[in-house]
């Protein structure tokens, strides 16, 4: 069974176990008692134990797949031997079927595999275990030990699916060792650095925030030239976050008022979800501190929103958003989904949900808060920038900002745009007809430019009408999760640690007690298959030579399996809907004790 066909048959049972859940006969008739703590306990214990073997088991595969000089000096390496395990006949049955696809391959990929099917088997019995208070805190003791483990082998693991430590660790090089100003001075200006040779991006300039480059610089100055202490101090960080984000999602669970085990439940969907595990402790990717920023500041709100209007409530959350922004431009969209939600609770203090209704009564105290938040916002970012664009034109500054290769290239990467690309490259007949004109007009960066576009506007268009009708950070979440969702599956510039947006936001975005929540089950389920057939990015390398093979599917391996999901649950949900006689599909809450 592949990774793909895996992604569609769990999407499918998914669905089928939401719709009997469901079901209010069975309710009826009685509901099926959790598990004795004992034994619930003993099977948590079993299935972590099961994924930390699993996690160690793949450090031989994963190093045959993505070996890197520098990586291959950490300690991991002395878990090679226990992940030799694939059966040499086994790897030619399945060759016969995947020629292009090696052993190494196959092996690391049929583990991802097992390791999503033990993390839906841990969903399930924390959602069945944790009832209360000393059980949820029990099952995350266990969880968090595990992380701890399991990521720390990750940390020294020899293999590297993603090289961006090294173009982190360029920044601050450029920094310290050289005084220069990474906005403007790639890393390729000084060809002795010991770093040059392993950037990827080292004739780019800087594409992130000025507060990663702080990060950057700070790392840099303390491990001078060291490589190797790079990649450790880099995955180290980004496992700090990874556990900080699993603390700031029970803590902000708690906060909603939700139960026991929704709180457990959102903490285990985060905090074991392998692609986020792999991407934290072993690609190191600044998006996980991004999102300790926005998680954090959703803790400082009011998380009931009884008081977010409050200047003390809501400016400390828009400050710690604005921090993520300054790691990494992509937070800007949850920045102003938030300044959304501010000014609806603004607009809609007197009870009013008509718009223009609530413009004519509410629009002095709106325009207020939003001139002072965007004058908080302008302060912060422009103090952030300003000791890198002193000195610099206006006309540097907007060339520096457009540099970075996501959007001054025509080239996609990891996506539907980049396989057809690829697919022409190695196809030089033109084909005729409509089939040859569609492929010339898919094949251009700019056609996906506006695709993107489209898609971020009728899903913004959305998430601001469910905002609007429940002004709420659990809405909010809710519409980050729609939008960067639809962004991902058009983007002509795609990589799986993207998905950190989507899986940090799952938890506060879970269905609430008594709502019709079609939507909200379907979201979760996407993030779920999208979450697993984002590693289609790595198999057989994401590329594959003349002669077609896996690059023909790239593309649609990768998205096909969450939107599929989507559609199918949330029809689902629709028909079940249609069947109970309620307006919006499944009834049956996830926050239930």
């Amino acid at each position: 069974m592949s990774i793909y066909s895996f992604s569609l048959l769990t999407t499918q049972s998914m669905t089928e176990t939401l719709l009997t859940y469901n079901n209010p006969i069975k309710e009826r008739v009685g509901r099926a008692k959790p598990p004795r703590a004992g034994l619930g306990f003993l099977g948590v214990a079993l299935l972590l134990a099961c994924y930390l073997a699993i996690v160690a088991a793949a450090i031989a595969s994963l190093e045959q797949l993505a070996g890197h000089p520098i990586a291959g000096q950490l300690p991991g390496r002395a878990l090679r031997p226990l992940g030799l395990w694939l059966p040499a006949r086994l790897a030619d049955a399945l060759a016969r079927f995947l020629p292009f696809v090696d052993r190494a391959d196959l092996t690391f990929h049929v583990l991802v595999i097992v390791l999503f099917v033990l993390y839906l088997a841990l969903l399930w019995l924390s959602w069945r275990l944790a009832t209360t208070a000393g059980r949820r805190r029990g099952v995350l003791w266990l969880v968090g030990g595990v992380l701890l483990v399991s990521g720390g082998i990750l940390v020294v693991a020899p293999g590297m699916l993603s090289h961006d430590i090294f173009v982190y660790a360029g920044y601050g090089r450029v920094m310290v060792a050289h005084g220069a100003n990474p906005y403007f001075v790639p890393l390729s200006a000084f060809p002795g650095d010991p770093l040059t040779s392993l950037d990827d991006w080292k004739t780019a300039v800087a594409a992130y925030g000025p507060l990663w480059l702080m990060v950057c610089a700070a790392l840099s100055w303390l491990l001078g030239g060291n490589a190797p202490a790079y990649v450790l101090a880099f995955r180290l960080l980004a496992l700090g976050a990874h556990l900080l984000n699993m603390g700031l999602i029970v803590r902000l669970l708690r906060a909603l008022g939700r139960s026991q085990r929704v709180i457990t439940l959102g903490a285990v969907l985060y905090g074991l979800n392998p692609l986020m595990l792999i991407e934290s402790a072993l690609g190191a990717h600044n998006d996980v501190l991004m999102m300790t920023c926005l998680l954090l500041g959703c803790c400082c709100a009011d998380p009931e929103g009884r008081r977010l209007e409050r200047v003390r409530y809501w400016l400390p959350a828009l400050v710690a958003m604005l921090l993520a922004v300054l790691i990494k431009f992509t937070a800007l969209l949850g920045v102003l989904l938030f300044l959304c939600l501010l000014l609806f609770r603004t607009l809609q203090r007197d009870g009013s949900r008509q718009l223009l209704l609530a413009l004519r009564l509410r629009w002095r105290p709106a325009l207020t808060r939003l001139l002072l938040a965007l004058g908080c916002m302008v302060l912060l970012v422009g103090l952030a920038y300003l000791p890198f664009w002193l000195g610099h034109s206006l006309h540097d500054i907007v060339v520096s900002l457009l540099a970075p290769p996501s959007t001054s290239r025509d080239l996609g990467q990891f996506s539907i745009l980049r396989a057809i690309q690829e697919w022409r490259y190695y196809h030089r007949q033109p084909l005729g007809g409509w089939t040859g004109q569609m492929l010339d007009l898919l094949g251009q960066r700019s056609t996906w430019n506006l695709l993107q576009g489209l898609a971020l506007l009728m899903a913004l268009g959305v998430a601001l009408w469910l905002l609007w009708e429940q002004p709420r950070l659990e809405r909010w979440a809710l519409g980050a999760l729609l939008t960067m969702g639809a962004i991902f599956l058009v983007t002509p510039w795609f990589f799986p640690w993207y998905l950190v947006w989507l899986v940090a936001l799952a938890p506060p975005a879970l269905p609430e007690r008594g709502s019709s929540a079609a939507l909200e089950y379907a979201l979760q389920v996407f993030v779920l298959a999208f979450s697993l057939s984002a590693f289609a990015v790595y198999f057989s390398r994401g590329y594959m030579p003349a002669g077609g093979g896996w690059i023909g599917w790239m593309g649609l391996s990768a998205v096909a399996p969450p939107l599929l999901a989507f559609g199918l649950t949330w029809l689902g949900g629709w028909w079940w809907g249609q069947r109970q006689g309620t307006q919006g599909g499944f009834q049956r809450p996830l926050s239930g004790s």
